[in-house]
Parts: structure tokens; C-alpha cells; sequence
């Protein structure tokens, strides 16, 4: 097959769309290009075309047709146990290219039951327009490179090293999304840290969290879109810190294509007391 095509409803069960040709067919499913975008224009006076206000990409629907065969009523309410109107769920799609989920909220289920050939129409709507990649991208800023992996034996005379110290603290960020995303950034302290600072070396921006970290400390910044956060983990506890936040500081957005990031800290230790990990999702306009 071509493509596979999986739901999941709010409890968390996972239904096969493909593949099931004994309980139903699925023929179509509409929505999997890239979203409409609504642009705002304003015409001025005397001037040639118009003037760009503002542009945003709308809501994502989906519509999922099937053909519903073998046992019909069976089937039909086996699909209404997922497709639950007014309630969450998430659309798994995968083909050559990409192997992607999104999530929304089914609108509406159209399922006649008067006719020869039964069919059921849903449709979902995606208020996060973009297709999210299941793998979510790792990338560490420190300055220990990891240099040998368990098991290992070493040759008298010719020794192997445990790591590497890198002085120059920065890290390629690859976003291979088709539009800007944020990303989870996760310092883990095994030092004593008064501050730090993070900085992207191609816009000029800088995050900077004005706090004194102890041993085992953890600091997670969340930069995506209606999620941004700055939080504390700290023996089992979590504490906000968005407070912390030196003034000028930004929440990066990541662009497609490769950022460059690089941090530094203050404190009666050294860097290497500071383990700084970027976690992303790739987002697709379509599939």
C-alpha cells in the first residue's frame, strides 16, 4: 500500500484506516495539502496594488471518507467509538516522504444508512495547522563530546578517551520543517550556576535566565507556539522562573535550514557544569 492512514481517540486507542478492505474502505481523505492562509491587504490612495496588513494560515480540516463493508452495523459502530464529535483525537498518515501525525476535533459525522453502499464522511478540524513528524529532533550543546561506548577494552600503550572538551560551546540546529518551529530547550546543571545564557549566533538573540542553579538542577525552556515556559525542576519539585527572565531576553523561533546556537554562564565553576539539550518537532505544511 501506498499510505497508511491511522485515528486515535480521546482515550487513547488507535484505529487502523488502511489495510481493512473486510470492514471498510478508505477512498479519500481531503485536507492533507497545505492549509488556506487568510491575507489582509489594505488599498491606499494613489498607490499602485495594495499594502500587506497581516497573513496567518487558517484552521485545517480534514475529511475522511469510508466505505463501510462486511458486518455494516457492526462496523459503523466500531468507527463512531473513534470518530466522537466534539472530542479530540489525533490523524496518523504515513507514506514515502513522511510519516507524520496531527491533532484535532471531530466536527462532524455523516453516515447515511438508507442506501446500497453505506459510507461514512468525518470531518476534523486542526486548530495547530501543521503536520507534526513522530521522530522529534535531539541536539546538545556541551563541552564534553562523548568519545567511547561500554563494552571496551583498552590496549596497553594506546589508550582510549571517555570524552572530549570542546571550548567552543555551539551547536548546528537543523529545523528540516517547511515553517518556523520552537523548540523544548533542557539544561541539566551538575554544577553550581549563578546564570545563563543562550544565544542564537545568526539573529543576535539571547535568553537569559538570571538564577542560581545547584547541583541536579534542571531548567526547561519551552518555546513553541502557546506553550512558552520557563520552569525550575528541583528535587521532585517544579518551580516558575518566568520571572527570572532578564529583560530583553526572546523565546527563539527556529527557521528552516540550520541556526547556530552557543551559551555561556557564570559561576564559581566551569562550563562544563552545563549540559544544554534542543528539542524539536518538524513541521509540514502538507503531505
Amino acid at each position: 500500500m501506498m499510505y497508511e492512514a491511522k485515528i486515535e481517540n480521546s482515550g487513547g486507542e488507535v484505529l487502523t484506516l488502511t489495510g481493512a478492505e473486510d470492514k471498510w474502505q478508505l477512498y479519500n481523505v481531503t485536507g492533507l495539502d497545505p492549509a488556506k492562509a487568510t491575507v489582509n491587504l489594505t488599498n491606499i490612495a494613489g498607490m499602485d496594488g495594495s499594502k500587506l496588513n497581516s497573513a496567518k494560515v487558517e484552521t485545517r480540516n480534514l475529511v475522511i471518507s469510508l466505505k463501510i463493508t462486511g458486518d455494516i452495523e457492526a462496523n459503523r459502530l466500531e468507527l463512531y467509538r473513534f470518530f466522537r464529535p466534539k472530542h479530540a483525537c489525533t490523524f496518523y498518515f504515513k507514506n514515502k516522504r513522511r510519516d507524520v501525525k496531527i491533532e484535532g476535533v471531530v466536527e462532524s459525522v455523516e453516515c447515511p444508512q438508507f442506501t446500497n453502499m453505506e459510507t461514512m464522511q468525518v470531518s476534523i478540524l486542526c486548530p495547530f495547522p501543521y503536520f507534526r513528524a513522530l521522530a522529534e529532533v535531539i541536539v546538545s550543546i556541551s563541552k564534553e563530546i562523548a568519545g567511547s561506548h561500554f563494552p571496551f577494552s583498552i590496549n596497553i600503550g594506546d589508550p582510549i578517551p571517555f570524552s572530549m572538551y570542546d571550548e567552543q560551546r555551539e551547536a548546528t540546529v537543523t529545523n528540516s520543517s517547511d515553517v518556523e518551529t520552537g523548540a523544548v530547550i533542557t539544561v541539566n546543571f551538575s554544577g553550581t550556576v549563578s546564570r545563563i545564557l543562550i544565544g542564537c549566533a545568526d539573529t543576535g538573540d539571547t535568553m537569559t535566565v538570571d538564577y542560581s542553579f545547584r547541583i541536579g538542577d534542571r531548567l526547561i525552556i519551552d518555546t513553541n507556539r502557546g506553550q512558552k515556559s520557563i520552569q525550575l525542576l528541583r528535587g521532585g519539585a517544579t518551580y516558575n522562573l518566568f520571572g527570572a527572565m532578564q529583560r530583553g531576553s526572546v523565546f527563539f523561533a527556529l527557521p528552516p535550514g540550520d541556526s547556530h546556537f552557543y551559551y555561556s554562564a557564570d559561576s564559581g565553576a566551569s562550563d562544563h557544569d552545563v549540559l544544554i539539550t534542543f528539542t524539536m518537532e518538524n513541521l509540514y505544511a502538507g503531505v
